[in-house]
């Protein structure tokens, strides 16, 4: 098993994707630095998220203006905010480099004659699972931890310790966030393990999280039901929910919601894994 991690650890730091994934964490924190406002993909945000700037005529003025520069210089002007814990509020960004990271370790593998050889080997399917988990994990973690101390370190050498929540606020943050960040990679190897094709598992991946969200809000709507209290519990909601000094009880529920995915997704995956011939 060990073997076969450090393959994979081998495989991906010699090529090229980790880098340019590395790079574009960097990029897009440089940019949310420059502009002192994080930025997120999908249609959620958090439930507990309070506008940036509390004073209605610079908010005007913010609206108003097309330049980045301009609003830069009247978010200095409007005074400190950690900008640093609201751009981990934006983590569910990091979902789609997680997607690259399972692609180069697993999926090309299943795709390719790769996996079938490993396993015709004295490698056991069990063993062969749990290296690929923990490499994903691991990667992961990895990238995670690039993405929230570089964020916090250019925020603080570009805006200064004014606009930082700090080094200790940070770590517990990243402690809170890694759960969930955990149980969406357990996730994504599920899905890689049950549909092994690159294409297939890139269609299936890439729009997960947007359309889960359309589905919260459409069966929400059609029955009437609380939308923002079901969409606590969604991914991206959590990882912002989780940076707005959430309440022990809340941070209790992520964790037990992180430790199903975690447990059953790689149930679900390892079982599909285990039945099916690998070609």
């Amino acid at each position: 098993m060990l073997n076969i991690i450090k393959s994979d650890l081998y495989r991906v730091f010699r090529g090229k994707a980790i880098y340019v994934a590395i790079i574009l964490i960097l990029v897009l924190a440089f940019v949310s630095c420059f502009s002192m406002s994080p930025g997120h993909i999908g249609i959620t945000t958090s439930s507990e998220e309070q506008p940036l700037i509390q004073d209605n005529e610079i908010l005007e003025q913010v609206y108003e203006t097309d330049s980045i520069l301009e609003t830069r210089e009247l978010m200095k002007k409007y005074g400190a905010y950690p900008l640093d814990k609201a751009q981990l509020g934006a983590n569910a960004n990091l979902y789609y480099f997680f997607i690259i990271i399972v692609v180069i370790v697993l999926v090309t593998d299943l795709s390719n004659a790769t996996a079938k050889n490993t396993l015709f080997s004295a490698i056991s399917r069990k063993k062969y699972y749990l290296a690929k988990l923990i490499t994903c994990i691991g990667l992961g973690t990895f990238l995670i931890l690039i993405n929230n101390y570089g964020s916090y370190i250019i925020n603080l050498i570009m805006n200064g310790k004014e606009f930082s929540a700090g080094f200790i606020e940070i770590t517990k943050l990243t402690m809170l966030q890694l759960p969930i960040l955990y149980g969406i990679i357990s996730v994504l190897v599920c899905i890689g393990f049950c549909f092994r094709k690159i294409g297939t598992f890139n269609s299936i991946t890439i729009p997960l999280i947007v359309v889960v969200q359309l589905i919260i809000m459409g069966v929400s709507t059609l029955f009437h039901l609380d939308t923002t209290e079901i969409l606590n519990y969604e991914f991206q909601y959590i990882i912002g929910n989780l940076i707005s000094n959430p309440s022990n009880i809340y941070i209790l529920k992520t964790l037990l919601l992180a430790i199903f995915y975690i447990i059953g997704f790689n149930v679900i995956g390892y079982q599909v894994f285990r039945k099916t011939e690998i070609k």
